[in-house]
């Protein structure tokens, strides 16, 4: 039988146990432990976790400036889907979108998803005046990037997707 723990050792431990548990716990809810040490590494990040300012080519994902420049500067084709999560047609539509991205796999366009209530100045820049709008544009940086075409508003099925993604 094992002998009982004191109160006093109870007492100087249990900020030490408290703090490494509490560590540990926000590390697995913030993604950043492993199972294998070894293979916590950035070359294992999983492809769902970018750094700001870098990109997925070939997907779809979700709009930061950073990445946007980036994907033009790397002369990629960007689509943007002026989402809106009110919007019942923005939300039908998203996973034929996200689907065409995927069984296309075109490494040379980069979809991201621009929030149509906040991302203005690109909606202006692009004369989108709807959400469930999506606009392929070219250029080597934002100020200088022109629509090269657009799909929508409205309702949008995945082989339209593909076909856009492809043009």
């Amino acid at each position: 039988m094992l002998p009982l723990l004191s109160q006093s050792f109870f007492m100087k431990y249990s900020f030490i146990v408290s703090t490494v548990v509490g560590t540990i716990l926000l590390a697995a809810c913030s993604g950043q432990v492993s199972q294998h040490p070894s293979t916590n590494t950035p070359s294992s990040t999983p492809k769902a976790q970018v750094a700001e300012g870098s990109y997925r080519a070939g997907t779809i994902q979700t709009y930061s400036s950073a990445a946007y420049a980036q994907a033009l500067a790397d002369g990629k084709d960007v689509i943007i889907d002026f989402h809106a999560s009110w919007c019942d047609i923005c939300v039908k539509n998203a996973p034929g979108i996200r689907a065409a991205f995927e069984s296309t796999n075109n490494t040379n366009v980069i979809g991201f998803i621009a929030d149509y209530d906040k991302e203005t100045a690109l909606e202006n820049q692009f004369g989108v005046s709807s959400q469930s709008t999506l606009v392929k544009v070219r250029g080597s940086d934002p100020t200088s990037a022109k629509k090269v075409g657009t799909i929508g508003p409205g309702p949008i099925t995945q082989q339209q997707m593909e076909l856009f993604i492809q043009s």
